[in-house]
């Protein structure tokens, strides 16, 4: 399966891809139980969806956020398909062979907070955290492409991704009109707030769904409102390459593709 012209056009003007179908459905229903067992938890059996694991690597109980990172688990690895990285491969225009796939996962899943919803607020650009925020560059940026893949159903207000389309040009913009005071990330980022970046739109993925999105695209996070958790994650890497890219925590880095 690759993507389909129509696919990359919208992928190209508006910043982002939703996409379906690059994780067959066995291999996304093997990864969410692996989600499921990595959190601790029975999906038959709502009284183990309260509170994050003790195993767990980070965990914001206001939030509901639960991270995991460096996670070698087969049937979540499972997820990096032929399909996937051909994909990823055409957002980039490159051949599928001058990638080097992923050796490990993120995750950040939310636990149930109903009645606790509430709008996101400004949107934000990747590329920053602890170990980089303060030499990160704009330009060419900690990458190139990143994705997000999605384990469980989403409901409206129940932790979807908020995507701002269109933004990435205008953050684009504002980069290149003065490369000085934009030399680094930080800096773009702080000028979000003052932005029109337009209305947010809220997306509600499937199970085994992947959300692309270009570099200095404006996205945010939201509260999960349902009644279930909500599993996504991000593949990690541990190569030179990325490590030296985008540093995120112990020897494990975002996945650069």
């Amino acid at each position: 399966m690759t993507l389909s012209e129509d696919q990359l056009t919208f992928y190209r003007q508006n910043g982002y891809l939703l996409a379906s179908g690059l994780i067959p459905a066995p291999i996304a229903a093997q990864a969410e139980a692996a989600m499921w067992k990595l959190m601790g938890m029975d999906a038959a059996d709502a009284s183990t969806w309260s509170t994050g694991p003790e195993s767990a690597d980070g965990y914001n109980e206001e939030k509901g956020e639960v991270i995991f990172h460096g996670v070698q688990d087969p049937d979540l690895m499972a997820c990096a398909t032929d399909d996937f990285i051909t994909a990823v491969a055409q957002l980039l225009d490159e051949p599928p062979d001058s990638l080097h796939p992923p050796d490990s996962i993120f995750a950040l899943n939310l636990l149930a907070r109903p009645g606790q919803w509430a709008m996101p607020g400004h949107p934000h650009v990747d590329g920053l955290n602890k170990q980089n925020a303060e030499l990160a560059k704009t330009f060419p940026g900690p990458y190139r492409t990143t994705c997000l893949l999605y384990l469980s159903d989403i409901e409206s207000q129940g932790g979807g991704t908020w995507v701002w389309p269109g933004s990435h040009r205008t953050l684009r913009d504002l980069a290149t009109s003065d490369p000085v005071k934009y030399e680094h990330l930080k800096d773009l980022n702080k000028e979000i707030p003052s932005l029109d970046l337009g209305t947010g739109v809220e997306l509600t993925p499937k199970r085994g769904d992947i959300l692309f999105f270009q570099p200095l695209f404006g996205h945010n996070g939201s509260i999960n409102a349902a009644a279930k958790p909500r599993f996504m994650m991000r593949f990690f890497c541990s190569c030179e390459q990325c490590y030296t890219t985008w540093p995120r925590g112990d020897r494990w880095s975002h996945w650069v593709a």
